[in-house]
């Protein structure tokens, strides 16, 4: 059993081509059953309206307010688990287009020992031979990054391998991983969320296998572009939070001046090659993440605690 779990926030206009490319799932060898379920964030177009009159074999969600990413698919997942005993959940953006072969290549990917997430090829949904995210990883001294993004799809990220975590937009768990580890971190609302999980993942001695034959196609920041500086606010805010919380003391203490230089050169290249007002969300941002820190320290007690892994495979999975 498989679970699909679709934020949405007045996605209307994705809507249609998401399920119309679950509904053409190859259903055969390997694959009992899935059920697809839309979180939706208090939206006003016609996204539930479409989805119950259209869709009916989609269980429909509806909260009372825009939650953020985070806090609605914890709904969608707590939900799945109570009601529908999944083995695996799959959570998908509202702006992708699964292959015809999606769910059976992200199922195989848990074929390996210790893996507790999938991670899949996502490609460009216009411009289909450019790479979205072939998995996250963060740099060694700096900050998240997405594998591949924008470059040409050469076949350079084609081999399948453990890699630091999948992208939430188009990503695979165990159904146990949510026992252990938790759920996602709702104080992110929108951004790293993701990046933050698969690391709590890794502490906790799940590892992540990206297999390349499981492809989406994204409409990258289709729900978000219109909003300036807000994706540069979240991130600013979120990267303290995942930080504090989840790197070992002695893993914190050594990077910190690399950190600080991080944001220096970032920020100086807002102004330079941006503007002001991207410095500023920038700014406010890190301002948040250090006004929220004690709550973020208040997290890490428990994180800490559930550490399974060595500091030098930690080290190994930083790029």
């Amino acid at each position: 059993m498989i679970s699909i779990i679709i934020p949405n926030y007045n996605g209307f206009h994705h809507l249609k081509d998401c399920y119309d490319s679950l509904r053409i799932q190859n259903k055969g060898a390997d694959i009992r059953d899935f059920s697809i379920i839309l979180i939706d964030n208090k939206s006003d177009d016609d996204s539930v309206k479409f989805t119950k009159e259209n869709y009916p074999e989609v269980h429909v969600i509806e909260n009372t307010e825009n939650t953020g990413f985070a806090k609605a698919v914890n709904s969608g997942i707590k939900y799945s688990l109570k009601n529908l005993n999944p083995e695996i959940i799959i959570l998908l953006n509202n702006d992708t287009e699964c292959d015809k072969n999606f769910l059976i290549e992200m199922k195989k990917g848990f074929a390996e020992n210790d893996t507790g997430s999938v991670a899949c090829k996502m490609l460009n949904f216009t411009n289909r031979d450019v790479i979205d995210d072939t998995g996250d990883f963060i740099k060694k001294r700096g900050s998240p990054y997405a594998r591949g993004h924008q470059e040409k799809d050469t076949g350079q990220y084609d081999k399948p391998e453990f890699i630091f975590g999948a992208c939430a937009g188009a990503s695979a768990y165990k159904s146990e991983v949510f026992k252990i580890t938790g759920f996602f971190d709702e104080d992110f609302f929108a951004y790293y969320e993701d990046v933050d999980f698969s690391l709590r993942l890794q502490l906790t001695g799940f590892k992540c296998f990206y297999n390349p034959k499981a492809i989406v196609y994204h409409k990258r920041g289709a729900t978000t572009n219109s909003q300036t500086g807000y994706q540069t606010m979240q991130c600013e805010k979120n990267l303290i939070a995942l930080r504090l919380k989840n790197y070992p003391l002695p893993m914190l203490i050594s990077n910190i001046p690399f950190f600080i230089l991080a944001r220096v050169r970032r920020y100086f290249l807002f102004i330079y090659r941006d503007s002001f007002s991207v410095f500023f969300s920038a700014v406010n941002g890190y301002s948040k993440g250090i006004i929220e820190s004690p709550r973020s320290l208040r997290k890490r007690k428990e994180i800490q605690k559930k550490i399974s892994v060595s500091n030098e495979y930690l080290d190994s999975i930083f790029r």
